[in-house]
């Protein structure tokens, strides 16, 4: 259980059903699928396990719950864990391709960077962790025919950089420790208006896809699945509920499988 917690497996499934609807909307190879799935999700897991192992003294205040933290897991076991995912990431990407194994690659390094060194760069770390996103859907896309999901790539991106400025916020008191965030550095209330107008944003170009070639079914999909509860919950950055708006964003994410899946 506490690898489990060490790997984070849901966001290592929110990135294989990304890779699939990438996958489906471009055209992909469903034989091959398997691989990119596995792939994804072990890219995921080294990416998060060694946020767990470069966030330590951090997380004893920001998330003390986690396995390093409570100590169900060593640092030596972290790092072995870390680096069985690293091969397993690179496996897999190989196995199914070329351009698979090229993103992903990338994406590991980036990510890696990110935790290591970038995560300490205002602004600079956050666009790091998007650009990871981005890379997510250019994983599972079809490499004759990626351009169809470039829109999905820059919508998925946007939304998570507005998770990104509400996790810095979360995170502020421990991230003092060892690094200062943009959320050290801009005003509270003005990285609030920052977020909150990010998202009606979002609500407003989400639907433009529909005109460059993206079902009608698409666009219904995402008012319903995607916008509805942005909308609902994003006042209550004003209240600095930074938690649940993260949560409500992650849920947002996953829903968007919905909507792309009919695109």
């Amino acid at each position: 259980m506490s690898v489990l917690r060490l790997i984070r497996p849901t966001n290592g499934l929110i990135a294989s059903l990304v890779v699939v609807v990438s996958s489906k909307i471009t055209g992909g190879d469903i034989v091959g699928l398997f691989y990119l799935i596995l792939g994804a999700f072990f890219i995921s897991s080294f990416l998060n396990s060694t946020n767990d192992i470069t966030d330590i003294e951090e997380d004893k205040i920001n998330h003390p719950d986690r396995p390093l933290i409570t100590g169900e897991i060593t640092l030596l076991d972290a790092f072995m864990i870390s680096i069985i995912c690293l091969f397993l990431g690179l496996y897999f990407s190989s196995k199914h391709s070329q351009w698979a194994l090229m993103i992903g690659s990338l994406g590991m390094f980036v990510g890696l960077m990110y935790n290591y060194e970038l995560k300490s760069i205002p602004i600079i770390g956050n666009l790091s962790v998007v650009f990871v996103i981005f890379l997510a859907f250019l994983y599972g896309a079809n490499p004759n025919n990626p351009y169809r999901v470039l829109p999905a790539a820059i919508l998925g991106a946007y939304m998570h950089l507005i998770r990104e400025i509400i996790k810095t916020l979360e995170d502020r008191k421990g991230d003092a420790i060892n690094r200062r965030t943009v959320a050290h550095i801009v005003n509270e209330r003005f990285l609030q208006h920052v977020i909150f107008f990010g998202i009606l944003v979002l609500t407003i170009v989400d639907v433009v896809p529909v005109i460059l070639g993206y079902s009608m079914y698409y666009g219904i999909a995402v008012i319903l699945f995607v916008n509805a509860p942005l909308l609902i919950f994003a006042w209550t950055v004003y209240m600095g509920k930074y938690s649940l708006l993260k949560r409500v964003i992650k849920l947002s994410t996953v829903l968007a499988i919905i909507p792309l899946w009919v695109a």
